[in-house]
């Protein structure tokens, strides 16, 4: 029995294709812990610096109160010697290509604040030369949100090449390309040191120096057309007018016969049907025909002016903001300048300690 047993093979332990759960599970455990691990090295480290900082600001309280409270009275002091700026914006929105003409002119006025020009500024805007000196800045720029780049986008895409469009350019491309002068709203915005004297600014801005020859080429002829198209539409008004009264009087005329046959009827009531369908359409005609005479119209007042001014300047405010202000500017530099000569000062003694324990264990 032993003997058969002992001539019997063993059996060998077959090898198995399913995934040690307990290994996959120590794994996943020691990636867990050397994340969290990691972590809190972070936060140690990180609260260790806090430390240290709270450290060397308990020693040199002293010296950070001293520094911030000159910081600030210096502050002050350069405050209070400043002279008050003053600004308004209006908003107004141009006519026959003449944005160019607009950019280009408070260009030139700024430019005459640079130089110091105060006579030529005078002449300009009919003011004093002791006003003209208190202007300190001209701006423009175009008035434009998200929605309005993405209708100018989407009126770009349909005057284009729409192949071209769709392979080349996309919206960000676009709006890093376009052009401020492609926009017909723009914000004008005008610095002083006396406030008064913005509001009186505003009709030199917008009339002086705008209409070039081809402004006012462009501007007569778009009104001419205006007139002769208004023209011609009046015209058609009268004839239709005079087409109304016709068949009126023709329906007036239509003998009313009545007769006890269908057929006759029939052919007595057509006529009557078909001009009532003329002058009800003779009706929907002159309605329409009055509504572009009145949409041109309000073309004509709108496009009477080559710069129409939508918002007016105001008398203007203080535009200087807390955070330009010396008063915060010079006690964040000087504590932040304190603080990083205590640092080096730190390192140097630690540097020097270090080299000294080098020098002793050698």
């Amino acid at each position: 029995m032993s003997e058969n047993n002992q001539n019997m093979p063993s059996e060998q332990p077959q090898p198995s294709n399913e995934i040690d759960l307990r290994e996959l599970f120590r794994m996943i455990g020691n990636a867990f812990s050397r994340l969290f691990s990691f972590i809190r090295n972070i936060l140690l480290f990180v609260f260790d610096l806090i430390i240290r900082a709270l450290i060397i600001i308990r020693v040199h309280i002293v010296k950070f109160v001293i520094v911030g409270f000159l910081s600030i009275v210096i502050g002050w002091f350069i405050d209070s010697r400043q002279e008050s700026v003053y600004g308004s914006s209006m908003y107004v929105q141009t006519n026959y290509g003449s944005t160019r003409q607009l950019y280009s002119n408070i260009k030139y006025y700024q430019g005459l604040i640079d130089e110091g020009d105060s006579t030529a500024l005078a002449q300009i805007f009919d003011i004093s030369e002791k006003e003209a000196l208190n202007l300190r800045g001209f701006g423009i720029e175009p008035d434009v949100t998200e929605n309005g780049m993405l209708e100018a986008y989407n009126a770009f895409m349909k005057t284009a090449d729409t192949t071209f469009v769709q392979d080349e350019i996309n919206f960000d491309k676009f709006k890093r390309n376009i052009s401020p002068l492609d926009f017909s709203v723009h914000q004008i915005s005008v610095y002083s040191a006396q406030k008064s004297v913005i509001p009186r600014l505003q009709d030199p801005i917008i009339n002086k120096n705008i209409e070039n020859n081809y402004i006012k080429r462009q501007k007569e002829a778009n009104i001419k057309n205006l007139e002769r198209t208004e023209e011609a539409l009046k015209k058609q008004l009268v004839q239709i007018d005079t087409l109304s009264e016709v068949y009126k009087e023709l329906l007036l005329k239509e003998p009313k016969e009545t007769t006890s046959k269908a057929s006759n009827t029939y052919i007595q009531l057509a006529p009557n049907s078909d001009k009532k369908t003329k002058e009800i359409e003779l009706l929907t005609l002159n309605e329409t025909i009055s509504q572009k005479i009145l949409e041109i119209s309000r073309k004509k007042e709108l496009e009477s002016e080559t710069v129409n001014v939508l918002s007016d300047f105001s008398p203007g405010a203080r535009v200087r903001s807390f955070y330009d202000r010396y008063l915060l500017r010079i006690p964040m530099i000087t504590l932040s300048l304190l603080l990083l000569f205590i640092l080096l000062r730190e390192l140097n003694s630690y540097l020097n300690r270090y080299t000294e324990n080098k020098r002793l264990n050698a």
